[in-house]
């Protein structure tokens, strides 16, 4: 065997190790990404509200942030989900490798089923803090998260309509 050859070997050895690292590194960074844009987007959001809203406005300039403040809404409602199905795409191909080479899967599904297990075992702890942090288990962030841009597209709509339709009832 020639020593090309040895290091043809090698690296096909060790590329399943690499290929983890990266889908690793790269669901990491999917999920950072996943709850970083919807902090940043409620500052953006905030200051086009304050403008759609705010005494001194025009008419012009209220259609125009509360336009924005809806197209942003939806552009991060899709953010939202690319991020999260990417994540997913990741995890479930990690627990995947894990269990094809195998390891324990401790990515994907096998993760949230580990997690309903401590939820279970706060929901019977004597804390009353680790009782309610358990009852708040039940709802998933992602789902809190995506009905809460839900519901600022549908306020920047409202007010879009009304700076539109009735501007006078923002005048106060």
């Amino acid at each position: 065997m020639t020593s090309e050859s040895l290091d043809d070997a090698s690296s096909r050895e060790n590329m399943p190790l690499e290929q983890y690292a990266i889908v690793a590194q790269r669901r990491q960074q999917w999920d950072i990404l996943l709850w970083q844009m919807p902090t940043m987007v409620l500052t953006g959001e905030a200051f086009l509200f304050t403008i759609s809203l705010g005494p001194n406005t025009s008419q012009m300039g209220r259609i125009v942030a509360s336009a924005l403040a809806l197209l942003v809404a939806f552009a991060s409602l899709h953010s939202l989900a690319a991020h999260r199905l990417s994540e997913l795409t990741d995890a479930v191909w990690l627990a995947d490798h894990e269990k094809e080479h195998g390891g324990e899967a401790i990515h994907g599904l096998s993760w949230r089923e580990r997690r309903a297990v401590v939820v279970a075992s706060q929901r019977a702890s004597a804390s009353f803090t680790d009782r309610l942090v358990a009852k708040s288990a039940k709802i998933r962030p992602i789902a809190v998260w995506f009905w809460s841009m839900g519901l600022i597209a549908g306020t920047a709509l409202g007010v879009l309509i009304v700076a539109s339709v009735a501007p006078n009832l923002l005048w106060h």
